[in-house]
Protein backbone atom coordinates (compact mmCIF):
# COMPACT_ATOMS: atom_id res chain seq x y z
CA UNK A 1 0.00 0.00 0.00
CA UNK A 2 1.39 3.25 -0.87
CA UNK A 3 1.80 5.98 1.85
CA UNK A 4 0.71 9.39 2.25
CA UNK A 5 1.85 12.16 3.90
CA UNK A 6 1.04 15.93 4.31
CA UNK A 7 2.83 18.23 2.51
CA UNK A 8 6.74 19.27 3.65
CA UNK A 9 6.29 23.06 5.43
CA UNK A 10 9.76 24.75 5.98
CA UNK A 11 10.68 27.10 8.19
CA UNK A 12 10.71 30.63 6.81
CA UNK A 13 14.39 31.01 5.33
CA UNK A 14 17.24 33.49 5.56
CA UNK A 15 19.43 34.89 2.74
CA UNK A 16 21.05 32.89 0.55
CA UNK A 17 24.16 34.86 2.08
CA UNK A 18 25.56 32.39 4.56
CA UNK A 19 27.74 35.53 5.63
CA UNK A 20 24.82 37.53 6.16
CA UNK A 21 24.40 39.79 9.24
CA UNK A 22 22.40 36.76 10.51
CA UNK A 23 25.05 34.45 10.66
CA UNK A 24 26.58 37.01 13.27
CA UNK A 25 23.27 37.58 14.86
CA UNK A 26 23.34 33.75 15.85
CA UNK A 27 26.88 33.75 16.78
CA UNK A 28 26.00 36.54 18.92
CA UNK A 29 23.26 35.26 20.25
CA UNK A 30 24.83 32.10 20.89
CA UNK A 31 27.93 33.06 23.38
CA UNK A 32 25.23 35.20 24.94
CA UNK A 33 22.96 32.24 25.87
CA UNK A 34 25.96 30.15 26.92
CA UNK A 35 27.59 32.88 29.47
CA UNK A 36 24.00 33.40 30.70
CA UNK A 37 23.37 29.39 31.38
CA UNK A 38 26.75 29.29 33.06
CA UNK A 39 25.95 32.19 35.51
CA UNK A 40 23.40 30.19 36.73
CA UNK A 41 25.59 27.57 37.58
CA UNK A 42 27.36 30.15 40.08
CA UNK A 43 23.90 29.99 41.97
CA UNK A 44 21.02 27.18 43.19
CA UNK A 45 17.92 28.55 41.90
CA UNK A 46 16.28 30.72 38.86
CA UNK A 47 13.30 32.40 38.83
CA UNK A 48 10.35 31.57 36.69
CA UNK A 49 10.76 34.55 34.53
CA UNK A 50 15.00 34.15 34.02
CA UNK A 51 14.25 30.42 33.07
CA UNK A 52 11.92 31.26 30.67
CA UNK A 53 14.15 34.34 29.45
CA UNK A 54 17.02 31.60 28.50
CA UNK A 55 14.88 29.03 26.94
CA UNK A 56 13.10 31.53 24.75
CA UNK A 57 16.64 32.49 23.56
CA UNK A 58 18.34 28.95 23.29
CA UNK A 59 15.18 28.26 21.22
CA UNK A 60 15.41 30.98 19.03
CA UNK A 61 19.43 30.56 18.40
CA UNK A 62 18.64 26.85 18.19
CA UNK A 63 16.01 27.87 15.12
CA UNK A 64 18.11 30.46 13.44
CA UNK A 65 21.41 28.10 13.33
CA UNK A 66 19.52 25.05 11.65
CA UNK A 67 17.91 28.03 9.02
CA UNK A 68 21.46 28.72 8.47
CA UNK A 69 22.38 25.41 7.65
CA UNK A 70 19.60 24.09 5.73
CA UNK A 71 19.93 27.44 3.84
CA UNK A 72 23.66 26.44 2.97
CA UNK A 73 22.83 23.12 2.39
CA UNK A 74 23.52 22.05 -1.23
CA UNK A 75 22.86 18.80 -3.44
CA UNK A 76 25.92 19.58 -5.75
CA UNK A 77 28.60 20.61 -3.03
CA UNK A 78 27.61 18.14 -0.20
CA UNK A 79 29.61 14.99 -0.66
CA UNK A 80 28.71 11.35 0.60
CA UNK A 81 29.18 11.29 3.85
CA UNK A 82 28.40 14.86 3.94
CA UNK A 83 24.52 13.00 3.43
CA UNK A 84 25.40 10.90 5.69
CA UNK A 85 26.15 12.71 8.54
CA UNK A 86 23.19 14.99 7.64
CA UNK A 87 20.62 11.64 8.04
CA UNK A 88 22.92 10.96 11.11
CA UNK A 89 21.65 14.13 12.66
CA UNK A 90 18.17 13.78 11.53
CA UNK A 91 18.22 10.06 13.63
CA UNK A 92 20.07 12.31 16.66
CA UNK A 93 16.94 14.81 17.38
CA UNK A 94 15.01 11.67 18.11
CA UNK A 95 17.26 12.02 21.71
CA UNK A 96 15.37 16.00 21.69
CA UNK A 97 12.06 14.29 21.52
CA UNK A 98 12.55 11.45 24.26
CA UNK A 99 14.21 14.11 26.53
CA UNK A 100 10.93 16.88 26.34
CA UNK A 101 8.75 13.81 26.55
CA UNK A 102 10.16 12.43 29.91
CA UNK A 103 10.54 16.81 30.95
CA UNK A 104 6.49 16.93 30.44
CA UNK A 105 6.21 13.60 32.69
CA UNK A 106 8.58 15.28 35.52
CA UNK A 107 6.11 18.32 35.32
CA UNK A 108 2.98 15.54 35.52
CA UNK A 109 4.49 14.25 38.65
CA UNK A 110 4.92 17.92 40.03
CA UNK A 111 1.74 18.29 39.93
CA UNK A 112 0.96 15.26 41.75
CA UNK A 113 2.66 16.27 44.54
CA UNK A 114 0.78 20.01 44.45
CA UNK A 115 -2.39 18.07 44.41
CA UNK A 116 -1.20 16.07 47.66
CA UNK A 117 -0.76 19.15 49.85
CA UNK A 118 -4.27 20.46 50.46
CA UNK A 119 -4.68 17.13 51.94
CA UNK A 120 -2.03 17.09 54.66
CA UNK A 121 -3.28 20.91 54.91
CA UNK A 122 -6.51 20.32 55.21
CA UNK A 123 -5.69 17.55 58.29
CA UNK A 124 -4.42 20.44 60.26
CA UNK A 125 -7.21 23.03 60.25
CA UNK A 126 -9.90 23.05 62.58
CA UNK A 127 -10.11 25.24 66.04
CA UNK A 128 -9.22 22.01 68.02
CA UNK A 129 -5.60 20.38 68.67
CA UNK A 130 -5.39 17.60 66.16
CA UNK A 131 -4.29 14.26 67.61
CA UNK A 132 -1.54 11.70 67.23
CA UNK A 133 -3.17 9.92 64.17
CA UNK A 134 -4.17 12.98 62.34
CA UNK A 135 -0.85 14.32 62.64
CA UNK A 136 0.79 11.14 61.34
CA UNK A 137 -1.60 11.23 58.39
CA UNK A 138 -0.62 14.94 57.72
CA UNK A 139 3.26 13.57 57.90
CA UNK A 140 2.40 10.53 55.97
CA UNK A 141 0.36 12.63 52.85
CA UNK A 142 2.97 15.70 52.95
CA UNK A 143 5.66 13.07 52.68
CA UNK A 144 4.19 11.06 49.95
CA UNK A 145 4.18 14.22 47.55
CA UNK A 146 8.29 14.60 48.00
CA UNK A 147 9.30 17.06 44.73
CA UNK A 148 12.46 14.99 44.40
CA UNK A 149 13.05 12.21 41.44
CA UNK A 150 16.21 10.59 40.89
CA UNK A 151 14.32 8.00 38.11
CA UNK A 152 13.65 11.27 36.34
CA UNK A 153 17.11 12.65 37.24
CA UNK A 154 19.00 9.39 36.15
CA UNK A 155 17.07 9.23 32.97
CA UNK A 156 17.92 12.77 31.88
CA UNK A 157 21.48 12.76 32.70
CA UNK A 158 21.59 8.97 30.62
CA UNK A 159 19.94 11.80 27.33
CA UNK A 160 22.25 14.88 27.97
CA UNK A 161 25.29 12.31 28.10
CA UNK A 162 24.03 10.52 24.42
CA UNK A 163 23.43 14.34 23.34
CA UNK A 164 26.91 15.65 24.12
CA UNK A 165 28.21 12.68 22.71
CA UNK A 166 26.96 13.53 19.33
CA UNK A 167 27.73 17.13 19.78
CA UNK A 168 31.44 16.27 20.00
CA UNK A 169 31.09 14.05 16.85
CA UNK A 170 29.34 17.06 15.37
CA UNK A 171 32.22 19.76 16.30
CA UNK A 172 34.96 17.01 15.09
CA UNK A 173 33.51 17.58 11.42
CA UNK A 174 33.30 21.09 12.17
CA UNK A 175 36.70 21.07 13.53
CA UNK A 176 38.20 19.54 10.24
CA UNK A 177 36.56 22.12 7.57
CA UNK A 178 37.57 25.32 10.09
CA UNK A 179 40.24 26.10 7.96
CA UNK A 180 38.42 26.68 4.83
CA UNK A 181 36.11 29.55 6.20
CA UNK A 182 34.61 30.43 2.79
CA UNK A 183 33.62 26.83 2.13
CA UNK A 184 29.61 26.22 2.49
CA UNK A 185 30.28 22.62 4.24
CA UNK A 186 32.21 23.78 6.81
CA UNK A 187 29.23 27.06 7.92
CA UNK A 188 26.93 23.92 7.51
CA UNK A 189 28.59 22.08 9.84
CA UNK A 190 29.32 24.95 12.34
CA UNK A 191 25.94 26.00 11.71
CA UNK A 192 24.86 22.54 12.68
CA UNK A 193 27.15 22.26 16.20
CA UNK A 194 26.03 25.21 17.14
CA UNK A 195 22.52 24.47 16.95
CA UNK A 196 22.84 21.15 18.69
CA UNK A 197 24.41 23.27 21.43
CA UNK A 198 21.94 25.19 21.40
CA UNK A 199 19.21 22.27 21.67
CA UNK A 200 21.47 20.71 24.63
CA UNK A 201 21.48 23.83 26.45
CA UNK A 202 17.61 24.32 26.36
CA UNK A 203 17.04 20.82 27.75
CA UNK A 204 20.07 21.45 30.27
CA UNK A 205 18.31 24.20 31.47
CA UNK A 206 14.50 22.58 31.81
CA UNK A 207 16.43 19.64 33.11
CA UNK A 208 17.91 21.63 36.08
CA UNK A 209 14.66 24.17 36.59
CA UNK A 210 12.28 20.81 37.25
CA UNK A 211 14.79 19.55 39.80
CA UNK A 212 15.12 19.47 43.51
CA UNK A 213 19.23 21.17 44.03
CA UNK A 214 21.27 21.71 47.10
CA UNK A 215 21.45 24.95 48.37
CA UNK A 216 25.09 25.32 48.53
CA UNK A 217 26.67 27.29 45.72
CA UNK A 218 28.96 26.19 43.35
CA UNK A 219 31.45 28.20 41.69
CA UNK A 220 31.85 29.48 37.80
CA UNK A 221 34.23 28.10 35.40
CA UNK A 222 36.57 30.12 33.23
CA UNK A 223 34.66 30.81 30.25
CA UNK A 224 37.49 31.29 27.36
CA UNK A 225 36.65 28.08 26.03
CA UNK A 226 35.30 27.42 22.27
CA UNK A 227 31.34 28.15 22.65
CA UNK A 228 31.03 24.94 20.46
CA UNK A 229 32.11 22.79 23.38
CA UNK A 230 30.66 24.22 26.22
CA UNK A 231 27.83 22.20 27.00
CA UNK A 232 29.36 19.24 25.30
CA UNK A 233 32.05 18.34 27.92
CA UNK A 234 31.27 15.57 30.55
CA UNK A 235 32.61 16.41 33.79
CA UNK A 236 35.20 14.14 35.29
CA UNK A 237 34.49 12.43 38.34
CA UNK A 238 36.15 14.63 40.87
CA UNK A 239 34.35 17.78 39.30
CA UNK A 240 30.67 16.15 38.47
CA UNK A 241 29.26 16.55 41.55
CA UNK A 242 29.76 20.47 42.07
CA UNK A 243 29.52 21.25 38.17
CA UNK A 244 25.85 19.07 37.79
CA UNK A 245 24.72 21.31 40.59
CA UNK A 246 22.82 24.25 37.92
CA UNK A 247 20.16 26.16 39.13
CA UNK A 248 16.89 24.83 40.53
CA UNK A 249 13.55 26.81 39.45
CA UNK A 250 12.93 29.16 42.77
CA UNK A 251 9.34 28.46 43.17
CA UNK A 252 9.89 25.28 43.35
CA UNK A 253 12.55 24.72 45.80
CA UNK A 254 10.69 27.11 47.79
CA UNK A 255 7.06 25.37 47.78
CA UNK A 256 9.81 21.82 48.57
CA UNK A 257 11.39 23.77 51.71
CA UNK A 258 8.06 24.64 53.10
CA UNK A 259 6.38 21.76 52.91
CA UNK A 260 9.88 19.83 54.79
CA UNK A 261 9.65 22.72 57.11
CA UNK A 262 6.21 21.84 58.14
CA UNK A 263 7.55 18.11 57.75
CA UNK A 264 9.69 18.53 60.58
CA UNK A 265 7.33 20.64 62.86
CA UNK A 266 4.76 18.11 62.52
CA UNK A 267 7.11 15.38 63.49
CA UNK A 268 8.38 17.40 66.30
CA UNK A 269 4.88 18.07 67.56
CA UNK A 270 4.06 14.28 67.89
CA UNK A 271 7.17 13.51 69.76
CA UNK A 272 7.05 16.69 72.01
CA UNK A 273 3.00 16.86 72.31
CA UNK A 274 0.87 20.08 72.65
CA UNK A 275 2.94 23.50 72.53
CA UNK A 276 0.92 26.71 71.78
CA UNK A 277 4.02 28.14 70.35
CA UNK A 278 4.58 24.99 68.04
CA UNK A 279 0.47 25.54 66.57
CA UNK A 280 1.69 28.91 65.94
CA UNK A 281 4.45 27.92 63.67
CA UNK A 282 2.72 25.15 62.42
CA UNK A 283 -0.12 27.79 61.17
CA UNK A 284 2.40 30.14 60.05
CA UNK A 285 4.30 27.47 57.79
CA UNK A 286 1.09 25.78 56.54
CA UNK A 287 -0.08 29.37 55.32
CA UNK A 288 2.89 29.85 53.59
CA UNK A 289 2.93 26.41 51.65
CA UNK A 290 -0.62 27.02 50.31
CA UNK A 291 1.04 30.61 48.65
CA UNK A 292 4.12 28.75 47.60
CA UNK A 293 1.70 26.29 45.86
CA UNK A 294 -0.58 28.95 44.09
CA UNK A 295 2.73 30.67 42.35
CA UNK A 296 3.76 26.92 41.43
CA UNK A 297 0.28 26.02 39.59
CA UNK A 298 0.50 29.00 37.98
CA UNK A 299 4.03 28.56 36.71
CA UNK A 300 3.50 25.11 35.74
CA UNK A 301 1.19 25.96 32.49
CA UNK A 302 3.73 28.10 31.08
CA UNK A 303 6.19 25.65 31.72
CA UNK A 304 4.43 22.90 29.84
CA UNK A 305 3.91 25.57 27.12
CA UNK A 306 7.44 26.15 26.81
CA UNK A 307 8.67 22.58 26.59
CA UNK A 308 5.64 21.71 24.11
CA UNK A 309 6.63 24.53 21.75
CA UNK A 310 10.34 23.29 22.09
CA UNK A 311 8.70 19.52 21.00
CA UNK A 312 7.11 20.98 18.07
CA UNK A 313 10.06 22.90 16.55
CA UNK A 314 12.13 19.91 16.73
CA UNK A 315 9.28 18.31 15.05
CA UNK A 316 9.25 20.85 12.36
CA UNK A 317 13.20 19.99 12.03
CA UNK A 318 12.75 16.86 11.59
CA UNK A 319 9.91 17.37 9.12
CA UNK A 320 12.10 20.18 7.33
CA UNK A 321 14.85 17.95 7.18
CA UNK A 322 12.96 15.00 5.95
CA UNK A 323 11.94 17.34 2.90
CA UNK A 324 15.61 18.11 2.02
CA UNK A 325 16.38 14.38 1.78
CA UNK A 326 13.71 14.01 -0.44
CA UNK A 327 14.02 16.84 -2.78
CA UNK A 328 17.92 16.49 -3.02
CA UNK A 329 19.61 14.68 -6.00
CA UNK A 330 21.45 12.10 -4.21
CA UNK A 331 18.92 9.22 -5.46
CA UNK A 332 21.67 6.47 -4.78
CA UNK A 333 22.52 7.84 -1.07
CA UNK A 334 18.83 7.91 0.20
CA UNK A 335 18.49 4.23 -1.47
CA UNK A 336 20.94 3.08 1.01
CA UNK A 337 19.81 5.08 4.09
CA UNK A 338 16.15 4.53 4.09
CA UNK A 339 17.00 0.80 4.46
CA UNK A 340 19.08 1.15 7.87
CA UNK A 341 18.77 4.94 9.40
CA UNK A 342 15.01 5.18 9.35
CA UNK A 343 14.51 1.66 10.79
CA UNK A 344 16.62 3.21 13.38
CA UNK A 345 14.31 5.97 13.69
CA UNK A 346 12.02 3.37 13.82
CA UNK A 347 13.26 1.68 16.98
CA UNK A 348 14.07 4.91 18.54
CA UNK A 349 10.66 6.05 18.40
CA UNK A 350 8.94 2.71 19.49
CA UNK A 351 11.53 2.83 22.58
CA UNK A 352 10.65 6.51 23.62
CA UNK A 353 7.11 5.46 23.55
CA UNK A 354 7.74 2.23 25.62
CA UNK A 355 9.18 4.94 28.09
CA UNK A 356 6.78 7.62 28.23
CA UNK A 357 4.05 4.53 28.50
CA UNK A 358 5.81 3.58 31.74
CA UNK A 359 6.90 6.61 33.10
CA UNK A 360 3.03 7.56 32.95
CA UNK A 361 1.82 4.50 34.90
CA UNK A 362 4.66 5.23 37.17
CA UNK A 363 3.25 8.84 38.46
CA UNK A 364 -0.40 7.20 38.47
CA UNK A 365 -1.60 10.18 35.42
CA UNK A 366 -4.33 9.27 32.83
CA UNK A 367 -3.66 9.39 29.22
CA UNK A 368 -4.07 12.97 28.37
CA UNK A 369 -5.08 14.40 24.77
CA UNK A 370 -1.72 16.12 24.54
CA UNK A 371 -0.61 12.39 24.05
CA UNK A 372 -2.56 11.63 21.33
CA UNK A 373 -2.22 14.65 19.44
CA UNK A 374 1.75 14.48 19.79
CA UNK A 375 1.26 10.87 18.07
CA UNK A 376 -1.06 13.04 14.85
CA UNK A 377 2.11 15.72 14.80
CA UNK A 378 5.26 13.35 14.59
CA UNK A 379 7.46 13.43 11.08
CA UNK A 380 6.49 10.41 8.68
CA UNK A 381 9.48 7.77 10.18
CA UNK A 382 9.71 6.34 6.28
CA UNK A 383 9.35 8.36 3.24
CA UNK A 384 9.23 6.59 -0.33
CA UNK A 385 11.95 8.55 -2.03
CA UNK A 386 10.25 6.98 -5.59
CA UNK A 387 7.17 9.13 -5.05
CA UNK A 388 6.65 12.08 -8.03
Amino acid sequence: MKRTYSKVQFFPIPKSDISSPLSNEFDQSFVSNLENFHKLQGSSRISADDLFKILDASMVSQKMGMNIAMDAINPTTCSESDWRFINYFLDSTMLLLDACNNIQVRLKSIKNCLDSIPIGLHCLEGEHEPSKAVLQQAATTLESGRFKDKQFCAKMDKSLSWMRTFGKRLNVRTQAYQDNRDNVTSKVYKALSSSWAMSILAIQVLRSATTIRSLTNTGVQNLKVEPQTMLLNEPNNKTKKKSNKTASMEELVGTDLAAQTLLKLISSWQKDGNSSLRRMAVKAVAGELRRKKQVLEKILPLLEEKTEMFYQQIVAIRINMFGLLRNAHKEEVFEMLKHSSYEEIQMDANHAQDQRDAARVEVQTKVSTRSKSLTRVRPPLYINFNQN
